[in-house]
């Protein structure tokens, strides 16, 4: 026991160390070989948003975090730190003593830029840096086109974001409003919809108001864009990116690395090919997958194959910054993390095809796995499962358990413990699963056995195949094997 008591001290001694001697800065300071990781959660929900401008228009990678980073982005950092050079993480935010030690670990100087709110860090940081724009502020209350702005206008964004949610607060910060007079700001920017007691606050200072808002986010995104055209800075892209609201302020840098416009779509509205021709891009990014590609979905965040079709059928090439295929949203969205802060090159992930066997099970991928208690996707995401009568707890790495349930041999239940279910019905060689969501169905796919024993996963827009080689079971479309789940 004293031995536990005095490692307990040495730790609590050494973070204190820690915290004081290398830490505390109040600017971004980054350079070529610098990370930056921001808090996004909690009262910080919003904060990304600000400082992507500063990772965006440095081009440096930007990662989205926790108090403690995920698993998925803690595992994989250090490889990422190694293979590109990384000296610096500056960590903006309240991230906890222990996951700054383990940055720091990792053999690079770690900083944190420390405040006890959103516009308590932004106006710490806008402040001490100097290669800003001095007479402009963009105001948001979280809207991602409006990091986009800021980071190529080098023009400080404040987020207005209040109560751990993305919608803005209906009066300014006393930060906010110390900041304009001290600093005579002359032009402010409403990059979004703002509520009108804020709006009418702003237009009591002596400044010229500008809004760049809209009915949706398509809206938003055309009008920032084509401010930024008038501008100059866009005139000569031909890429864009086409994504949801939580995952784009990591990708920023990417944006300004490649010279390209962001278009916004939460409700997948759409009917964007017309404005995107005109504006002569050719090719879009996309940041999400569509509702075919997620192994086992959830919410419906996914770009609609529609859209994907009225881009393609508009002859403007489209590929993903996600992988291919992924187990559901929250995989997803990770992918978007890791692969825009690698800044890859080719966004679809190809698997080398080593698989050749067929399957002599009657089990389809997700079913048969629970016969193994430890197993592994392409992704590298893990799954431990335990049985107990025929209930399975599937525990994958990075998500959410799944609870299974065989209730006959042509019969399983799982749920997600988030209100979300599964019914897989088995009958003449077709597993039926029914999506259901407060007891409302929203989806369905069917698994057909093949008579070589493999099997087609059918998707209202893409189709599947599955085969088995005894260890692992591998996904195919148009014969190339895009993902797996083997035995671990």
């Amino acid at each position: 026991m004293k031995y536990k008591i005095l490692a307990i001290i040495v730790i609590v001694v050494l973070l204190g160390i820690f915290s004081t001697k290398f830490l505390y800065t109040d600017s971004m300071d980054i350079d070529n070989n610098t990370l930056v990781i921001s808090v996004c959660t909690g009262n910080m929900r919003g904060l990304e948003t600000g400082i992507s401008v500063y990772a965006g228009y440095n081009k440096a990678p930007l990662v989205l975090s926790d108090r403690t980073l995920p698993q998925q982005l803690d595992s994989w950092l250090p490889s990422f730190i190694k293979k590109n050079n990384i000296k610096k993480i500056v960590v903006v935010g309240p991230i906890t003593a222990k996951q700054l030690l383990q940055l720091h670990m990792c053999g690079v100087e770690v900083k944190q830029v420390y405040g006890k709110s959103i516009p308590d860090i932004l106006t710490k940081v806008a402040d001490n840096t100097p290669t800003k724009n001095n007479d402009t502020l963009i105001f948001s209350a979280s809207d991602p086109l409006a990091g986009v702005l800021g980071a190529y206008t080098k023009t400080p964004v404040f987020i207005t974001a209040t109560n751990e949610t993305y919608n803005s607060a209906d009066v300014l910060d006393t930060k906010y409003d110390e900041y304009i007079k001290t600093h005579n700001i002359s032009h402010i920017i409403i990059v979004g919809n703002l509520p009108e007691s804020l709006k009418n606050q702003l237009k009591s200072y002596n400044t010229t108001i500008e809004e760049l808002s809209g009915r949706n986010s398509v809206d938003v995104s055309i009008n920032v864009n084509n401010k930024l055209k008038s501008l100059g800075l866009l005139n000569n892209t031909t890429q864009a990116y086409y994504g949801f609201y939580g995952e784009l302020p990591t990708i920023v840098p990417l944006v300004i690395q490649n010279n390209a416009m962001l278009i916004e779509d939460s409700s997948n509205h759409g009917d964007i090919s017309d404005y995107i021709k005109e504006n002569n891009v050719s090719k879009i990014t996309l940041t999400r997958n569509t509702e075919s590609d997620y192994i086992q979905m959830e919410e419906s965040d996914y770009i609609s194959s529609k859209i994907i079709d009225e881009f393609r059928e508009n002859n403007i090439h489209t590929e993903f910054l996600t992988n291919n295929r992924t187990l559901d949203e929250a995989t997803g969205l990770y992918d978007v993390k890791i692969n825009s802060i690698e800044n890859v090159k080719n966004h679809t992930k190809y698997i080398n095809n080593t698989t050749t066997g067929k399957s002599m099970e009657s089990s389809p991928p997700l079913i048969e796995m629970l016969n193994y208690t430890s197993v592994v996707d392409s992704n590298n995401i893990s799954v431990n499962i335990t049985n107990n009568n025929n209930t399975y707890n599937v525990k994958w790495s990075t998500i959410h358990p799944y609870t299974w349930k065989k209730i006959s041999n042509n019969a399983y239940y799982a749920t997600s413990n988030t209100g979300y279910e599964y019914f897989w019905n088995y009958d003449e060689n077709t597993w039926t699963v029914d999506y259901k969501y407060n007891n409302t169905s929203y989806y369905q796919v069917k698994w057909i056995k093949n008579t070589d024993n493999t099997w087609t996963e059918m998707h209202p827009t893409n189709n599947y195949t599955w085969n088995y080689d005894g260890n692992k079971w591998a996904c195919y479309k148009n014969s190339q094997m895009i993902y797996y789940i083997s035995k671990k």
